[in-house]
């Protein structure tokens, strides 16, 4: 996988979380500490599913 198709995966990937934590109607205190959760969650999941970014090609 290329630096830039590892790039558009994560950023449809946190479009998505984006739209998740939108519509989820929390109370603004306990929304950021979902964020974190959910994005502590993402970070795992996308080291499962796609791995560590890519460098820079030379």
């Amino acid at each position: 996988m290329t630096r830039s198709e590892y790039e558009d995966i994560e950023a449809v990937a946190v479009a998505a979380l984006i739209g998740l934590l939108a519509n989820s109607g929390l109370p603004p205190d306990r929304l950021a500490t979902r964020a974190f959760e959910i994005s502590e969650a993402f970070y795992q999941e996308k080291l499962t599913r796609i791995g560590e970014k890519p460098p820079f090609d030379a």
